[in-house]
């Protein structure tokens, strides 16, 4: 039983950094990943 532990969600659609709206949460945290990580990976963001 996880009594004490929450399960973490995103229920939002809006990015933080740039503002860009999305349909769904998953396509906002694969936009996060892609164009917001410091990684490389993907383009960057031209906001």
């Amino acid at each position: 039983m996880n009594l004490f532990r929450r399960e973490k969600t995103v229920t939002e659609t809006v990015c933080r950094e740039c503002g860009m709206e999305f349909i769904s949460s998953e396509r906002m945290l694969r936009h996060m990943i892609k164009a917001h990580t410091k990684s490389g990976k993907g383009p960057s963001c031209k906001c």
